[in-house]
């Protein structure tokens, strides 16, 4: 009982900090920080900030820094956001391949290197 009025003590309290301060909450991150979008006196967007929640997160998260830097209009959707994941673990694959390659790579010159030491002794 006591956790749902604080609860709604809070929400209250982010409106009306919101509507003070001319901002909009735009989304969070998979940290729990926030980002807002404010406004000017005539509704024109200003400036793009970020609120951390946790001081234990990233200040701003990858995919929500080029919208902060105002590289990007509009923040990552959710569909984005999993193909850029997919992207990165198709990137990580290819790599543990390379890594494996290069290792199997590094045997056999070892391998060749100590026959051919053994044979010009």
């Amino acid at each position: 009982m006591i956790r749902k009025i604080v609860t709604s003590i809070n929400k209250f309290r982010r409106v009306y900090e919101d509507q003070k301060l001319g901002r909009q909450l735009i989304g969070t991150d998979q940290h729990g920080n926030l980002y807002y979008q404010y406004y000017d006196q005539n509704g024109k967007p200003t400036r793009r900030m970020s609120e951390r929640i946790d001081k234990m997160a990233p200040f701003v998260d990858p995919l929500w820094e080029e919208w902060i830097r105002h590289q990007r209009d509009k923040p990552y959707t959710e569909e984005e956001k999993a193909e850029l994941e997919k992207q990165q673990q198709a990137y990580k694959t290819k790599v543990n391949q390379y890594e494996q390659k290069d290792a199997e790579m590094m045997k056999q010159f070892k391998k060749s290197n100590k026959t051919w030491n053994a044979n010009n002794k």
